[in-house]
């Protein structure tokens, strides 16, 4: 079977035991293995430095879930072919950027799941809810400059916010928001860069 690591424009060869498959202005970097690997801990580790090396060395990449296999060269070609103008705009907006994390502990309690948005307005409503963690507005201004997307997802009373900013402004950005975390009194934990995880499409 083949074992997807993740998407990326054409690009620099990898180092074996990967391979490429380009279709288009896609690339799968791929693995040829005999069965889908286990999650344990090495095998997540070993994932992650391989994902950390192609993120150092292409422009853009979309990293896939652990573990993703393909039946065979056909069918992933299909999928590459079918998908291939969402592909690219996913691969334009993570050109050139990395994802930092924030982590925010002791936020509020999750509210019960709402029930579905019967309007557009409800539906936009209930988005800047699941977006809204308390204090961290005066961050979220701090950094804005440099922030290309957002996500936001809440664990029990730890909130997570993932930014895509430009590599080269990691410094800059992490300064202004730990400065602006500071003035706040809010505690953070911030890590990265990081590929871009959070801002993968599902594959």
């Amino acid at each position: 079977m083949i074992l997807v690591y993740a998407l990326t424009a054409p690009a620099a060869p990898v180092p074996k035991p990967l391979r490429r498959v380009t279709v288009g202005a896609v690339t799968a970097v791929v693995q040829i293995v005999r069965r889908p690997p286990k999650p344990t801990l090495r095998a997540l580790r070993a994932f992650d430095r391989r994902l950390a090396s192609l993120d150092r060395s292409v422009p853009a990449i979309l990293p896939v879930r652990f573990g993703t296999g393909i039946a065979d060269l056909a069918e992933l070609t299909l999928i590459l072919q079918a998908r291939q103008q969402a592909l690219r705009r996913s691969l334009r907006s993570v050109r050139g950027r990395v994802q930092m994390t924030v982590r925010i502990v002791n936020v509020e309690a999750p509210t019960p799941k709402s029930q579905p948005a019967r309007s557009g307005s409800e539906y936009l409503r209930q988005r800047a809810a699941a977006r809204d963690v308390p204090g961290f507005a005066p961050l979220r201004a701090a950094v804005r400059r440099w922030v290309k997307d957002e996500r936001v997802e809440k664990r029990e009373r730890i909130a997570s916010v993932y930014h895509l900013v430009p590599r080269g402004s990691v410094p800059a950005y992490r300064r202004a928001l730990e400065a602006a975390a500071s003035d706040a009194g809010l505690r953070v934990v911030v890590s990265g860069p990081w590929p871009p995880y959070a801002f993968a499409t599902t594959f």
